[in-house]
């Protein structure tokens, strides 16, 4: 399928990841709700090509960090444990990427704790599961995702040394994680120790960071890994009839405005509201793309069935006809802007597909 030069560039990112933190050795199943996620998201796929006019292809980002490795024996068994799933996204065009969560053992608390604190550990496991990808499949990864809303320098450095392209977990705001002292699952949490970052003061479209701060758009010395940030939006529903509406968009929203993450698990706003709030996000793009995440807890969880709700929603609303799912390799340009200062050479495309 062609696209259409009205579409807008969407990216699904599905986590693959186990349904709890405090796993071990004993447990049988580490991936509860894996095949749930794949049954339902093969379902939709069909309507909102139907919709768009455009095939629809999604990312897939599996946990290879020390944890896993720990616990089930080795790193990329959440791709080589489901060899005939794999096979199957990546027939479909579905991309891969890593996803991580900075999880350590704790001896002394006798759990897997979120160490924020240690960032040379931080950045070592990152490191550990871009290894382990590039090792499971032949290529090194074009795509990560960091977990639990924590970005860091260290983080950073170590996607752009393993020749990563983009990362997609970005959240420019005020995360939840300084205000929490523990990370949720749907069935249990980890504690945090150390402090998050805050990413309020970074830009909430695509960039090269510098390499003094990952929050600002680097010159000629930025780093060569495009960050893509997560979709934000306004904190209040859109304005609702035909005057408000040219009204709101005559007068826009001061860039300054407070924004917030567009999770679809949260129960903020009815399942047809969360697109309308969406919609007034990309109509103050210039380069209007949209960016989700979601993580393949089972389908009986509150904050999977809630997406579940809203992705079908999706297919309903008047936006699914002017939304592409795509490889994000692919719409780098249309989505970067021209004024971003620098931009680095992109390391080749290995990676994307595996």
């Amino acid at each position: 399928m062609k696209f259409r030069r009205d579409t807008i560039p969407a990216f699904l990112s599905i986590d693959v990841e186990p349904g709890a933190f405090q796993i071990s050795r004993d447990d049988e199943h580490h991936w509860p709700g894996y095949a749930e996620t794949y049954e339902f998201l093969e379902s939709l796929r069909p309507k909102l090509a139907q919709a768009s006019g455009t095939k629809a292809v999604f990312g897939w980002y599996f946990r290879m960090d020390p944890q896993i490795e720990q616990v089930c024996g080795r790193a990329d068994v959440a791709m080589t444990a489901f060899p005939d799933r794999t096979d199957a996204l990546q027939e479909k065009g579905d991309y891969f990427g890593v996803h991580t969560h900075p999880l350590r053992w704790c001896v002394e608390r006798r759990l897997w704790i979120h160490e924020f604190r240690d960032r040379q550990w931080v950045g070592d496991s990152t490191r550990f599961a871009l290894d382990a990808f590039a090792a499971c499949t032949g290529s090194p990864a074009s795509f990560f995702r960091s977990g639990a809303g924590f970005l860091c320098e260290e983080i950073v450095e170590a996607l752009e040394q393993k020749g990563v392209v983009a990362e997609l977990g970005l959240e420019p705001v005020a995360g939840w994680a300084l205000r929490s002292k523990v990370v949720p699952s749907t069935v249990d949490s980890s504690p945090i120790v150390g402090e998050s970052v805050n990413c309020a003061s970074a830009p909430r479209t695509p960039y090269y960071p510098s390499r003094e701060d990952f929050r600002k758009p680097g010159n000629a010395d930025a780093r060569r890994v495009l960050l893509i940030p997560l979709t934000t939006g306004p904190r209040e529903l859109p304005a609702r009839g035909l005057i408000p509406r040219l009204k709101s968009r005559l007068h826009g929203t001061p860039e300054a405005a407070p924004v917030r993450m567009l999770f679809p698990t949260k129960d903020d706003w009815t399942e047809r509201d969360f697109w309308d709030v969406v919609s007034q996000a990309l109509e103050r793009m210039n380069r209007p793309y949209v960016s989700l995440a979601i993580r393949t807890d089972p389908l009986s969880s509150r904050p999977a069935a809630r997406v579940c709700r809203v992705l079908k929603a999706l297919t309903q609303h008047p936006l699914a006809q002017r939304l592409r799912f795509v490889n994000p390799h692919d719409v780098l340009n249309e989505i970067t802007s021209p004024n971003v200062s620098a931009k680095p050479k992109a390391p080749g495309r290995g990676g994307t597909r595996h």
